[in-house]
C-alpha cells in the first residue's frame, strides 16, 4: 500500500462508511448463524465506541470484526511516513492506544496501550490529547489492580444488546459520514472538527483529501440536526474549498452546497 492510499485509507475513506470486509462464516451456517455473527459484530462494535467515544469508525470497525492487529499495522505505516505532519502522527499513536486498551477488543494489551501513550506523552509534550492520555494511563493502572478482568467474550455476553443494537431514525445528510453524524448525535461538534481539521493541515494529503475534510465540516454545521449548527461557519468550509481546492470535485460540490445554505438563510 503507497502512503498516499495509506493516509486515504486510513482517515478519510475509513470514516465513510466502507465496511471492512466480513470473514466468511463456517461452511453450513444456516441463515440465522449468519445474522447471529453479524448482530455480534454490530454489538461489539456499538459496545466499544460507547466504551470510547475517541475511536475513528476504522478503529471501531477493527474491533467488530476482530482485526484489531491489522489494523494497528495499517496505523504503524503511517507514523513512518513522511506523508504524516506530526497531528496526524499524534492523532495516529492515540488511535493505537485506545484499540489495545479496549475492553471489547480481543486482541486487548493494556501494557501495549501504555507504550503507545507512553510514546506519545514523550514525543508530542504540547498535543491538545496530554490529558485524554494521561487520563488513560491512569485508568490502565487502576485497572492493573483489579483481581478480576472479564474478556472481551465475557463482556459481550454481559452487554445490553437491544440497546446497543437501537439506532435513531434520524434521516441525516447523504453525504455525512459516521463519524459526523456522531459527532452531530452526541454533540462532540469540537471533537470532529479537531480531527478534520487535522487531516486538512496534513500538507502530505492530496487535495481532493483535504478538500473532503472540510467538506464534511460545512456540512456538519449546515445540518438541522446539529444543535451547534452555524451557516456562517459552514460557508466558510465551503468557500475554502473553493478558494484552495478549486479544480477538485469536491469544489464543485461545495458550490452547490454555498447555494443551499444561502437560499434557506
Amino acid at each position: 500500500m503507497n502512503l498516499r492510499l495509506l493516509c486515504l485509507t486510513v482517515l478519510v475513506i475509513t470514516t465513510t462508511g466502507c465496511s471492512i470486509a466480513t470473514p466468511l462464516v463456517a461452511a453450513g451456517a444456516g441463515g440465522h448463524a449468519i445474522g447471529r455473527y453479524e448482530e455480534n459484530i454490530k454489538v461489539r462494535g456499538a459496545a466499544a465506541l460507547k466504551e470510547e467515544p475517541d475511536l475513528l469508525t476504522f478503529s471501531v470497525q477493527a474491533i467488530a470484526r476482530n482485526n484489531a492487529d491489522e489494523a494497528i499495522n495499517t496505523y504503524l505505516k503511517g507514523l513512518s511516513s513522511d506523508s504524516f505532519n506530526d497531528n496526524m502522527k499524534s492523532l495516529t499513536l492515540y488511535q493505537i492506544g485506545l484499540l489495545y486498551m479496549n475492553p471489547y477488543s480481543q486482541q486487548r494489551d493494556d501494557d501495549k496501550a501504555l507504550k503507545y501513550f507512553n510514546q506519545h506523552l514523550n514525543q508530542f509534550p504540547q498535543s491538545r490529547l496530554r490529558n485524554k492520555i494521561e487520563s488513560k494511563v491512569a485508568l490502565i493502572e487502576e485497572r492493573k489492580n483489579q483481581k478480576t478482568q472479564l474478556t472481551a467474550d465475557e463482556l459481550l455476553k454481559l452487554a445490553n444488546r437491544s440497546e446497543l443494537l437501537t439506532q435513531n431514525n434520524i434521516p441525516f445528510d447523504a453525504e455525512l459520514t459516521p463519524m459526523s453524524e456522531r459527532a452531530i448525535k452526541t454533540d462532540r461538534i469540537s471533537d470532529a472538527e479537531s480531527v478534520y481539521l487535522i487531516l486538512y493541515s496534513n500538507q502530505g494529503s492530496t487535495d481532493t483529501m483535504r478538500a473532503k475534510a472540510l467538506y464534511q465540516l460545512g456540512l456538519i454545521y449546515m445540518s438541522e440536526y446539529n444543535s451547534q449548527g452555524n451557516n456562517a461557519k459552514a460557508l466558510n468550509y465551503f468557500r475554502k474549498i473553493t478558494a484552495e481546492f478549486p479544480n477538485t470535485q469536491v469544489a464543485k460540490q461545495a458550490a452547490k452546497r454555498m447555494g443551499q445554505v444561502i437560499n434557506r438563510q
